[in-house]
């Protein structure tokens, strides 16, 4: 292991990117270090030799970075490490400069330094912190200046000139030195998270094959259960008592079930492998809505919840959308409106202008409405709000298919929803008029 490897958290080393951060902030902690100790040995040969006192400035300032390297091995903490690290190094400067003429002293450029090597970790709050630390110590040393507090300057004013020199050379080489440091470990991290793309994005394809190839062979295999199951209910040459009836009811309406499961799964899969086919035509959105309304209706009357269509206001209206796609939308807004809602409750679809271009299309229900820690789930796909409670079955596709399927036609699905009160969700999509004027 080398040098710098050894100052990476061992908890890290398994991250590629966090131990490649890790390395980047050692690398430019012993720069500075490096840098003060060639600072050191410019003000040697200018000036021949130094007090004690700044002998020993010199070594807590090589030695304070170093520390923080140590710090964030031993805590995996990086803001604590350059925090530690920095306010030791302004602390320190400020003491260098307290006895070397106050607010002129030639060691004042190594605070920019401070301050432009912390703004290359890109952590705002830490050079606001610091920014605020280090200009606080510049009003204290104006301050003690304007006072008279410092001592006699132990560094000669003849060495000024070089001092000086050496002071802006050794600064800027720190943040230069540290700036390439942190460039080149960002884009080795950049590197990584590419290949972490890349990866992702070729596994989500593999599984997007995947369920599709399996999606086929599964609904092949249930639309053979399901068609021997209707066979036996209904064979009159041989009919089946009244257990068995039962039985073979049971078996169709779990078998039914599963094959709207996969085939859930086998549109999402094609909706993600960009094979979805969308046909744009004018439609008329109250007879999309008046074929829909039936296929919920018998389970909503189980749930004695009624189902009021208010689209009349807006009967003639005309969308530029694909019809089959519209349907699937609407009727997964118009299920879940019923799922979702309470015994003896309603559903409302309503339509309303969306601006000038567009045409909502609302239901809402007065079901027990989504709570606020959950809303951001609600698009995701996989997300099934309220099987926790074991109340609610399916995949968790539907809204996520109902806003790609939206989004497809240029359309727009969104939501509002109060909790205890209900949810409307609604389809926003272009009227056909605007299409026609648009083109």
């Amino acid at each position: 292991m080398d040098v710098i490897s050894w100052f990476v958290p061992p908890g890290v080393l398994d991250e590629p990117r966090k131990t490649t951060r890790h390395k980047g902030i050692a690398k430019s902690l012993l720069a500075i270090s490096l840098v003060t100790s060639l600072m050191l040995f410019g003000d040697l040969f200018v000036r021949g030799n130094l007090p004690p006192a700044e002998y020993a400035l010199f070594a807590v300032a090589i030695c304070t970075p170093v520390l923080g390297a140590l710090l964030i091995r031993a805590t995996g903490d990086i803001t604590l490490g350059l925090v530690a690290t920095n306010i030791g190094g302004i602390l320190i400067v400020a003491v260098w400069a307290f006895f070397a003429g106050g607010i002129t002293s030639v060691v004042l450029p190594v605070f920019l330094a401070n301050i432009a090597l912390l703004a290359t970790f890109g952590n705002a709050a830490i050079l606001l912190v610091m920014g605020a630390t280090l200009m606080a110590a510049l009003v204290f040393l104006y301050l003690a200046t304007s006072m008279g507090w410092p001592p006699p300057s132990f560094m000669p004013d003849s060495a000024t000139p070089e001092l000086m020199l050496t002071s802006m050379l050794g600064s800027v080489g720190l943040v230069v030195l540290a700036g390439v440091i942190v460039a080149r470990d960002r884009a080795i991290a950049k590197g990584h998270l590419r290949a972490a793309q890349h990866a992702a994005e070729q596994s989500s394809r593999a599984k997007s094959v995947f369920l599709m190839s399996m999606s086929h062979e599964f609904r092949t295999a249930l639309n053979a259960i399901l068609g021997f199951s209707e066979l036996l209910r209904s064979n009159a040459a041989k009919p089946l008592d009244q257990e068995q009836l039962q039985s073979i009811g049971h078996v169709l309406n779990a078998g039914q079930y599963l094959l709207g499961l996969v085939t859930q799964v086998l549109e999402m899969s094609r909706i993600e492998q960009g094979e979805l086919k969308v046909n744009m035509e004018p439609v008329r959105a109250e007879q999309i809505i008046a074929s829909c309304l039936p296929m919920i209706e018998l389970e909503a009357r189980k749930r004695g919840i009624a189902l009021i269509d208010d689209c009349a206001a807006r009967a003639g209206s005309v969308v530029w959308a694909d019809p089959i796609l519209v349907k699937q939308v609407l009727l997964n807004l118009l299920s879940n409106a019923v799922k979702f809602n309470r015994d003896g409750g309603t559903v409302t679809i309503s339509c309303r202008p969306a601006g000038t271009e567009f045409l909502r299309i609302a239901v809402a229900d007065t079901g027990a409405g989504v709570a606020s820690g959950k809303q951001g789930e609600l698009f995701g796909s996989f997300a099934r709000l309220g099987a926790e409670a074991g109340t609610i079955q399916g995949a968790g596709l539907g809204l996520a298919m109902a806003k790609r399927l939206s989004e497809s036609m240029h359309g727009h699905l969104g939501y509002e929803s109060t909790q205890g009160k209900g949810s409307t969700f609604w389809l926003e999509l272009p009227l056909a008029e605007a299409h026609a004027s648009g083109s």
